[in-house]
């Protein structure tokens, strides 16, 4: 039989009480791959300058070349810089985002958040300013979002200073699922 991952409440309501001996091999086979946390890591590997067309104008940070890294479950790396979730079940994840970013030029104030499916989490939003454009700025953000199967997450940025570029020189993104 195939093992079918399973929500908290599912499992709950599944094992609540065995007085009737009816929890069988195939339930507790569900059970384990239902713990298995799903996650997955992108880093760039590459980095080059991310254009920035529009002041306050929202990108992905997908300039540069990203790599999948090893040991990811249920994720995948089909477009640069995104990492989308292949699970058969919507989860809840923990995202975790980190970068050390210059800017083309001097006293540009930028916002970095993360994006699922294009779209910017306001929650996430962290704000640097870069006093000298050569100067790394280092940063990171988090949020709990909700993937469903072929969702994906990436890195947003925004000048809210005017159109200046800015290259994300190192940067992490990582998902790790939770059983909700």
């Amino acid at each position: 039989m195939v093992d079918t991952p399973r929500t908290l409440s599912a499992l709950q309501t599944l094992l609540a009480n065995n007085s009737a001996g009816d929890i069988g091999a195939q339930d507790l086979r569900d059970m384990l791959v239902s713990l298995q946390n799903d996650h997955g890591e992108i880093y760039v590997s590459s980095s080059a300058e991310t254009a920035i067309a529009t002041k306050d104008t929202w990108v992905e940070a997908t300039d540069g070349t990203y790599t999948l890294a090893a040991n990811n479950n249920n994720f995948s790396h089909g477009t640069n810089g995104r990492l989308q979730y292949d699970g058969n079940e919507t989860r809840v994840f923990h995202i975790s985002a980190s970068w050390a970013m210059i800017s083309a030029g001097s006293n540009k104030t930028y916002e970095i958040g993360i994006g699922v499916d294009g779209t910017v989490s306001t929650a996430s939003i962290m704000r640097m300013k870069h006093a000298t454009g050569a100067d790394v700025q280092t940063g990171h953000c988090h949020r709990f979002i909700s993937l469903a199967t072929g969702s994906y997450v990436s890195m947003m940025i925004r000048n809210i200073t005017d159109t200046t570029n800015a290259t994300l020189e190192l940067a992490n993104l990582y998902a790790m699922g939770m059983l909700l």
